[in-house]
């Protein structure tokens, strides 16, 4: 039977999901926005290095979000 009350520390917490948040200018937001892709698609990210993924999709998503909606306003 699991521990139906376990001691989670602070520093347990800090390393147990990395934000991947270096370099970033704002604070993130909790909500996550996902997405379905096609198969090649998800495969080939898929390949990547997790810290690499995150950071390559963050940096990608924020440039063309700002290039085609941001900057029209």
């Amino acid at each position: 039977m699991s521990n139906p009350n376990p001691l989670q520390t602070q520093e347990f917490k800090e390393q147990q999901f990395k934000a991947y948040t270096e370099g970033l200018s704002e604070p993130l937001v909790k909500k996550v926005t996902g997405v379905k892709l096609p198969q090649s698609i998800h495969d080939a990210l898929g390949a990547m290095p997790a810290e690499e993924r995150v950071k390559y999709l963050r940096r990608i998503i924020s440039e063309a979000v700002t290039r085609d909606l941001i900057s029209r306003q």
